[in-house]
């Protein structure tokens, strides 16, 4: 797969698109917020899934031990 090396941010695309009208701008940025969102969901279960192989895991005890005493429950 081939990758540019430039990231255009989200206004710089749009305004790109000149001939786009209201609605179909609205799906294409819903549509990019939806893909946003499942890749920021696969980068953070790929991150838990690295936690648990290298034994970076807490209890559940612990957790809400931790909650606790931080909102002075």
């Amino acid at each position: 797969m081939l990758t540019l090396p430039v990231k255009l941010a989200f206004d710089d695309i749009m305004a790109s698109l000149s001939t786009l009208d209201n609605t179909e701008r609205t799906k294409l940025q819903n549509a990019l917020f939806d893909l946003q969102n499942d890749l920021d969901l696969h980068q953070a279960i790929s991150e838990g899934l690295d936690d648990l192989k290298n034994g970076r895991v807490s209890s559940h005890n612990l957790v809400v031990n931790e909650i606790k005493e931080k909102h002075g429950v």
